[in-house]
């Protein structure tokens, strides 16, 4: 059975002289049984029992997660290189760091070395079918006696995370529970199955916000450098059955042609692997690219992300689907036969079992891979790092200046990219070449270096090729955002050093501590600069702490400089010596210690009450909202749709936050045929008239993208979106990095600079018959980073605007402004609306 596999059963198995506990054994039903799911304590202890019976399996916890679970990582291989795992590290950290090494190093080390596959399953904590099969597969490695298994144990390090988001199984398995017998049985969870990001986990791949991110970034991919990494996920009910790679176009610039020649080789392996088992309606070459970084760490660190999609059924309950329910979309046609495509799939019951029946195929496919060509993807991997500190091509460097209108971003980009093990060098002289002035301090990225590919994705523009369906026909939507250059996004200033350049560089190793609070130990009045993002961190500390705080609005000149419009100033005449140093702790922040006799105009803060609207329908930008507000020291209050409905809101929130989501899905939600009552029906009328009333009584709403699309509409606002009724083919940027002009003299616009990158996603752009224009789009090229058609329909147009509404007001942004905690060049504006 899966292609000749033999050994997977569901009762005890010999492994040598030990018994090796089965799933179904353990768990008291068999793996896919319909409506029945491990859930994830049941899911560790097997892991550890499995430890405990074999000498193959060694599992560890990697740490908590998000919400304080365990987070595993099983190493599975034979008992030897079980034993040997520290040793078989410190080959791959040497084969992963090429310079110094001479081809007879290099040629032993390839000869001794294992494939290292990491197997990372169900991150999207509703495609079940990954975690649930990787207790067969575990078990299957462990117990079987098949010559293949015994090949692939001795060949393969196997590194297996059985969920990268154990806290939305727990979720998603409680859910689905409740659900189970009503007409809503198998509906997706009413909330976020991950606290944050929901859906987008996967999407966190150079950010490393997340605590999943970094865990399994610090412990598997840096620690081990897999050559391949296999990420089990599944996709719609009612499309192919599989789809693997190789990916559409295009792919991602930096990406070594070896890799892409590899994935797209293995991933045929494995299509042709499952279609010989009997598999059928397997796929390649459909629906996903491999453009963006967010979810290819691998391909910029010597190695290769497969992705499998497995259809779905109702979490763990089955569908039955009819050939013509079987619909085309994105490029996939199920039920016609091609050469991608050689098998189609003709309908039928389709059920959890069969998800893990094709999820198992293929891992076992992927691992028969690795072992029958240990050394090709050894040498492989080496030679790209090798090639990577000798190319010859350009730019030289990247440069990173000290002087930042926001040196807290700066810093941040800079931790992230030494996180990704990029090395990070500081200029010891200052330094002219080709044009380019270097200060001393200076920080240099050189991009000869094994990971030079993943620091010149993250610091260079985008040009996101134009790709028509059809000569003159509407452009391909592209699978992710078309722009990640994070020195736009972040607002952070660097710049390109084409041509090599000799000066003396020390290596980065202690970013040190930046603040300019650290002196600030005595009483007084100080100013806190408005241009680092950090400082609201520290205003929002100090306003907990019941401090006095205060914002001029207007520039101020005092003797030792210009004071922005939007500076806070803190008066702790009346605080202890220590308080401010104890709340600047560890902060990038701009302080000045102020005359205590001064006197500035300004207006008195005090910490927001916010309330963040959060529908029945999962929305990722309400996640990330929370997760940004939670890193900065907001204090808020989640507003379900019946909360919003009851009213009542201008008497207990100042601030009312829509974060993006589509108008339906706002003002309808779910449909109460496919949800219970208290999860159907979004605010509808009702909870429009209890916005329109919050904001008519003196309340701000605060609202961007298809939210700013409903409060025109339900607000009635004198506000019109110039790019409704544009079709893809006259207007498209589907996450592009457009130039704004800013206002900074407008209290949304203090701490910005003059101008900046907005993160535009299919929003609006306005026109505004009342109100005030906080930003606009560039009259000329906006285009910053990524694609766009149609410029002139945006150029010129409000990008954020804030329009009166009775005794309050309402803020629009068309763009994203945090985008998956991505956007930082813009967090000044999403904040500055809150107070």
């Amino acid at each position: 059975m899966y292609g000749g596999w033999s050994g997977v059963s569901s009762g005890p198995s010999k492994n040598t002289k030990r018994l090796v506990t089965s799933p179904a054994e353990f768990l008291g039903f068999s793996v896919g049984e319909d409506r029945k799911l491990a859930d994830w304590p049941q899911v560790v202890d097997y892991f550890a029992l499995l430890s405990e019976q074999s000498d193959k399996v060694k599992t560890v916890e990697l740490g908590t997660t998000t919400e304080g679970a365990p987070l595993l990582l099983a190493y599975i291989s034979s008992p030897r290189n079980i034993r040997e795992l520290d040793a078989y590290r410190g080959i791959q950290r040497r084969l992963a760091d090429p310079e110094d090494l001479s081809e007879a190093e290099s040629a032993r080390l390839t000869s001794e070395a294992r494939a290292v596959v990491a197997i990372t399953c169900s991150i999207h904590a509703t495609e079940v079918g990954g975690t649930q099969m990787a207790l067969e597969l575990a078990h299957t490695l462990a117990a079987s006696d098949d010559p293949k298994v015994s090949n692939v144990l001795d060949n393969v390090i196997v590194l297996l995370a059985p969920s990268l988001n154990p806290d939305g199984l727990v979720k998603v398995r409680e859910w689905y529970e409740s659900t189970l017998g009503t007409h809503y049985e198998g509906a997706i969870p009413p909330r976020l199955y991950h606290k944050y990001t929901g859906h987008d986990n996967n999407r966190d791949w150079f950010m490393f916000t997340q605590a999943e991110t970094r865990l399994v970034v610090e412990h598997m991919h840096n620690a081990w450098h897999p050559h391949i990494t296999y990420d089990v996920h599944q996709t719609r009910t009612d499309g192919m059955r599989m789809i693997l790679p190789p990916f559409v176009d295009p792919v991602g610039p930096n990406v070594d042609p070896v890799l892409q020649s590899q994935l797209a080789a293995l991933g045929t392996h494995m299509a042709s692997e499952m279609t010989a088992s009997g598999l059928s309606g397997v796929a390649v070459n459909v629906v996903y690219d491999s453009y963006s970084p967010s979810r290819s760490y691998p391909h910029y660190h010597g190695g290769v992300r497969v992705l499998s999609e497995a259809a779905s059924v109702r979490i763990a309950s089955p569908v039955k689907i009819g050939s013509a329910q079987l619909k085309s979309d994105r490029g996939e046609r199920p039920t016609v036969r091609s050469w991608n495509h050689p098998m189609p799939w003709e309908g039928g019951m389709w059920s959890l079992r069969d998800v893990v029946d094709y999820n198992l195929t293929a891992a076992l496919a992927c691992l028969d891979h690795a072992a029958r060509n240990r050394e090709t993807w050894v040498r492989n991997s080496f030679s790209v790092l090798q090639r990577a500190v000798t190319h010859t091509g350009n730019p030289f460097a990247f440069v990173i200046p000290q002087e930042q209108h926001d040196p807290s971003t700066a810093a941040e980009l800079v931790e992230l990219l030494r996180f990704a093990d990029v090395r990070i060098y500081e200029a010891e002289d200052d330094i002219r070449h080709d044009g380019s002035q270097i200060s001393r301090g200076d920080r240099i990225v050189l991009t000869r270096q094994p990971y030079g590919a993943f620091a010149q994705t993250m610091l260079e523009t985008q040009r996101y090729p134009d790709i028509r369906h059809y000569p003159g026909g509407p452009p391909k939507r592209p699978y992710d955002a078309t722009a990640h250059s994070l020195p736009l996004k972040m607002g952070v200033t660097a710049f390109e050093v084409k041509t090599p350049f000799e000066a003396r560089l020390k290596t980065v190793t202690d970013l040190g501590d930046a603040s300019g609070a650290r002196s600030m130990t005595s009483a007084g009045v100080y100013a806190v600069a408005p241009g680092a993002n950090e400082s609201v961190k520290l205003v929002n500390r100090l306003l907990v702490d019941g401090r006095s705080v205060s914002r001029t609005n207007n520039a101020v000149a005092t003797e030792g400089a210009v004071m922005p419009p939007g500076t806070f100033l803190v008066d702790l005449r009346d605080a202890p010596p220590d308080a401010f140093s104890n709340a600047a702790a560890k902060l990038n922040v701009s302080v000045t210690r102020l005359d205590p006799g001064i006197r500035l105009p300004a207006e008195p803060l005090r910490a927001p009450r916010i309330g963040i609207y959060r529908s029945h329908v999962p929305s990722t930008e309400e996640g990330w909202t929370r997760f940004v507000l939670d890193e900065y020291g907001f204090d808020y209050t989640s507003l379900v749709d019946g909360e919003v409905r009851n009213g009542g809101l201008a008497e207990r929130f100042d601030v009312i936050v829509i974060p993006h989501q589509t108008v339906r899905q706002i003002h309808r939600g779910f449909s109460s045929a496919s949800y219970a009552a208290e999860f159907a029906g979004g605010l509808g009328d009702v909870g429009a008239e209890s916005i329109r009333d919050f904001a008519s009584s003196g309340g701000t709403v605060v609202a961007w993208d298809g939210a700013a699309r409903f409060a025109i509409r339900h607000m009635d606002l004198p506000v019109a979106n110039a790019l409704a009724g544009l079709t893809n083919t006259q207007f498209f940027a589907p996450g592009s990095l457009l130039e704004m002009h800013v206002d900074a003299h407008h209290p949304v616009g203090y701490g910005m600079p003059g101008r900046a990158a907005a993160l535009f996603m299919d929003g609006p752009a306005f026109s505004v018959g009342e109100g005030s224009v906080i930003a606009a789009y560039s009259p000329d090229a906006p285009l910053l980073s990524g694609l766009l058609i149609g410029s002139d329909n945006i150029a010129g147009h409000a990008a954020a605007v804030s329009v009166p509404y009775g005794q309050g007001q309402v803020i629009l942004f068309g763009f994203r402004p945090h985008f998956r905690a991505q956007a930082r060049g813009t967090y000044k504006m999403l904040f500055n609306s809150l107070y």
